[in-house]
């Protein structure tokens, strides 16, 4: 489920996440990220980027994480979650969530 939202993520000392929330629910990384760039939607911007700036504007550093709920209540969702690093590397997105009770459900 493509889900592109700003999420609040809490790193450990390499830049790794370690915890973020979505959607009022803390959710803990429970296994090593995987960790690959990929380049933004860049013709879906508004803005333009200055002429003569670097491709760091153009990529995000993505880690792919599985992640468990640390918050009871609240609808919660265990699965896989991909966490962009914006290219200023200054704000952070939940761009997907794989939801393994779907998965199950559909490919069983």
């Amino acid at each position: 489920m493509r889900v592109d939202e700003k999420v609040p993520v809490e790193t450990t000392a390499d830049g790794a996440p370690l915890r973020f929330e979505w959607r009022g629910v803390v959710y803990g990384v429970v296994s090593s990220p995987e960790l690959w760039v990929t380049r933004t939607d860049w013709w879906r911007s508004a803005t333009r980027a200055p002429r003569g700036s670097s491709a760091h504007l153009l990529e995000m550093t993505v880690w792919r994480v599985d992640a468990v709920p640390l918050t009871d209540g609240a609808h919660r969702v265990d699965g896989t979650f991909d966490l962009a690093l914006d290219g200023r590397g200054d704000s952070w997105l939940l761009l997907g969530v794989f939801d393994d009770r779907v998965e199950q459900q559909l490919f069983a």
